[in-house]
Parts: structure tokens; sequence; C-alpha cells
């Protein structure tokens, strides 16, 4: 049977309009492609969500971003600033609170912006607008925190690309890559803070009901010699639910950090009194003797604490002992 050519056409005219009117609702390849960067910083987390548009051999700069804010004809119509990106915003996450070269920004997810200038340090700024297409709708009122930084000379690099550099127990470095030019910023948190906050959080639940919850939770206010007042309640805690060799020395090392050395021997010496089987409390004792300059008694302590320490602590021990008896 022959078709008609004209019906053909009237068909393929029929399709066009409809993609035209539908063509918002398709999953297509993109130009500019979504990429995602994101790196845990001790228990916090930071993402970055922005599209990739390429140099193709144009002119970035100066020209296709313009130096400081741009015309805009759409939206708002105000002066903006570049979308750090392509298409939908570029956007940064934070799980905690934060310090970007050392200013403070809340937890949140931010639009990221940037205001490049020719002859100066270039503007990067936090939006609390994170959810638009570009900058078109852009309110300076809207900024949560604006930094400036020194842009670089950088290699090559076609498709525009944020990465996570000089990654620290508590700190990083966020680049942005394009053409021959970097810029970044630094991302710090208190992670101490954030650590011990998440403690206080978890000892709520299931795991407050063993001491060895407690206890560990105290072992880092010491460690980190912070928020000792915390480990203090924390370590009694431990103790109330079962006294132990171990939460009885973590106590009297917790006085020791917070200067109480008077209660502190008090407790290092009932400890030996209390677990006179146990090697470490022995070892401890003696070692806040010879801190204050107590040596007999020291010597005493650490020789009672080498006949009950295994093996592997006897050497360390030994040294110790002449150390003192030497001095």
């Amino acid at each position: 049977m022959e078709i008609d050519i004209r019906v053909i056409n009237k068909i393929i005219i029929q399709v066009f309009l409809f993609t035209g009117l539908t063509s918002g609702q398709l999953s297509m390849p993109r130009i500019s492609q979504r990429a995602e960067v994101s790196q845990t910083i001790g228990l916090s987390k930071i993402t970055v969500n922005y599209s990739r548009p390429g140099v193709k051999g144009r002119e970035i700069w100066g020209k296709l971003v313009p130096y400081g804010l741009s015309k805009n004809s759409i939206g708002l119509k105000n002066e903006i600033p570049w979308r750090a990106g392509a298409d939908e915003n570029t956007t940064i996450s934070f799980s905690h609170d934060v310090k970007i070269n050392r200013e403070n920004l809340s937890a949140g997810r931010f639009g990221l912006q940037v205001i490049p200038e020719e002859n100066d340090d270039w503007v990067i700024i936090f939006s609390k607008d994170n959810s638009a297409w570009g900058s078109f709708f852009y309110e300076q009122k809207n900024d949560a925190l604006r930094i400036k930084v020194k842009p670089e000379i950088a290699d090559m690099q076609e498709w525009l690309e944020y990465s996570i550099e000089n990654i620290t127990e508590n700190s990083c470095d966020v680049f942005l890559k394009w053409e021959k030019k970097a810029i970044h910023f630094n991302v710090s948190f208190d992670i101490h803070k954030i650590v011990t906050d998440s403690l206080k959080q978890q000892l709520k639940g299931i795991a407050g009901f063993n001491w060895q919850s407690w206890n560990q939770a105290a072992a880092y206010c010491l460690q980190i010699n912070e928020y000792l007042e915390t480990g203090l309640e924390w370590c009694k805690t431990s103790i109330m639910l079962n006294e132990n060799a171990n939460n009885r020395n973590l106590l009297g090392y917790l006085l020791l950090a917070k200067g109480n050395d008077k209660d502190a021997l008090i407790e290092f010496e009932e400890n030996t009194k209390k677990f006179p089987s146990n090697w470490n409390v022995f070892d401890s004792y003696a070692e806040v003797l010879q801190k204050n300059g107590r040596k007999d008694e020291s010597i005493k302590n650490y020789q009672k604490a080498f006949d009950l320490a295994p093996e592997n602590q006897k050497m360390r021990i030994k040294n110790i002992i002449d150390s003192i008896n030497t001095n």
C-alpha cells in the first residue's frame, strides 16, 4: 500500500510540535555534565554539586565569564555574579557549622556564586538561595557569607572542576579550576566540639547502658585535653555502672589534666589498694609520684608494677626505674 507523503509530513509536524511542548520532561545528555565531589572530615561532610562546562576553544575569563557583575535581562534584572559552573546553582553543603577562611558559616546547603575580577581579588559568595537555575534571581540580601580570594595561574583545565585537597584531621581546601585559573578557600571544622556533641547524643541511646561507652567518651576528652569537666562526669557515670581499674585510673588522669594534683594523687593511691593485682594502677601512681618529685615512692611503685606487668611492659618499666636511679 502506498502511503501519501502529505500524511507522513503531517505526522512529522505533529511529533515535533508535541515534542516542543513536552521537551522539558525528557532526560537528555547535558552539554555541561553534572558532577559531585564530597569529603568527610572527622564526622563532618562537605559536598559540592555542580555542572562542568568546557572551554572548547573559547576565551573564558573576561569574555564568556565577564569580570565583575554581569548585566541581567531575566528574572530580577539586577546585576549578577557568575554561577560558578553552569545550568543550575552550584551548591556546597556542610553537615556541621564550619569556618570558611576563618569566617563562621552555619551548617547547611548554599548556592555558590563568584565575582571574578581582572586585577583584584575574586569574591566568593555563599548564598542562602540554593535551588535557582543560574544566578538570574540572585539577591545580595540572601548572602550568608562573602570572602575574597586571590586567583591563581593553573595548568590547563578543559572541563570546569571542583576538588577537595590538602586534607587534615579537621580541615581541607576546596578548589575551583577552569581554563588556566584556579581559586580556593579553606574549610575547617571544630572537630573536638562536633565529636563531643556527637558523643553526648550517642550516650543518650543504647550506648549509654554500658560502662565502656562512658569510659571511652571520657577518654576522648582526656586525649584532646578539652571538655575535661564533661569527661569527669562521664567517667563517674562509667564508675557508677561498673567500677573497675580502667575507669578509676582514668578518673585520676582527668583530675590531673584539670590541674587537681592533690585529688589525683589520692585517687591513684586508692586504686592501688582497690586493685592490688593490677599492674597498671601501680604504674600510673608511680608516674604521678615521679612527676611530683617523690623519687623513692615512685621507684617502689614502679617495682610493684614491674612484678605484676606482662612481659611486653617489663622492659619499659625497668628503663624508667634505671633512669630514676641515675638522676
